[in-house]
């Protein structure tokens, strides 16, 4: 265990900038707009109105700072791991994450809820983040640690879906399980296209090598 702590602090990037990045958005909006601000929550009926700018903006906009705060300090600490490890990956799939399951999540939200009339924050998104780190540091490493990680998120997720949020209960919104679970799912599916894409060029490499010369 010693071990694999003090790998994760070596060999990799100084600094998480692309979570550092993402953090300095939500905090920027939280800083100048304040809790749920009016202009960028997604809110289904100006959504249909076209104010589609919503289905974007929704994801780095919080209802408090203890919102704010919960989801940007998990955002940065994933960050640290996946970004600066050398058990991490690319930073190319971390941002895939972002686009991928805010994507995702919105179509989700507008196109197969219609009961959901507003809707903000980052944790649905930082669902796909987790599992790609997660995996990551499986991939590389092989500790139980990080399948143990795998099963904290499954168990918080149905925890949430039975009774409510476990780290937020007092905030105004109760955690939306539909967003959560596509987040997961995309996730996934990011994982699943970066797995076939590793085996395409093993394979490839493999051909090339046995048509070269003997």
């Amino acid at each position: 265990m010693t071990r694999l702590l003090s790998s994760l602090s070596h060999g990799g990037s100084k600094l998480p900038w692309v979570s550092f990045a993402l953090a300095a958005m939500s905090l920027a909006f939280f800083a100048v707009l304040g809790g749920k601000p009016e202009a960028l929550i997604y809110d289904r009926e100006l959504i249909e109105n076209g104010e589609f700018w919503r289905l974007v903006t929704g994801h780095f906009v919080h209802l408090d700072h203890q919102h704010l705060l919960m989801n940007v300090g998990a955002l940065i600490a994933l960050g640290f791991l996946y970004e600066t490890s050398p058990h991490g990956g690319a930073r190319r799939l971390m941002l895939g994450c972002f686009v991928l399951s805010g994507t995702l999540i919105s179509s989700v939200l507008f196109l197969g809820d219609l009961k959901t009339q507003f809707y903000c924050g980052l944790s649905a998104i930082l669902n796909s983040l987790y599992v790609v780190t997660m995996s990551a540091m499986w991939r590389e490493t092989r500790s139980r640690i990080w399948l143990i990680g795998f099963g904290l998120l499954f168990a918080k997720t149905g925890y949430e879906a039975l009774f409510g949020s476990v780290f937020s209960s007092s905030l105004e919104w109760p955690p939306h399980i539909g967003a959560h679970l596509t987040g997961i799912l995309s996730g996934t599916l990011l994982l699943s296209s970066d797995y076939m894409k590793r085996g395409y060029l093993r394979l490839r490499r493999s051909n090339v090598s046995a048509l070269g010369p003997n």
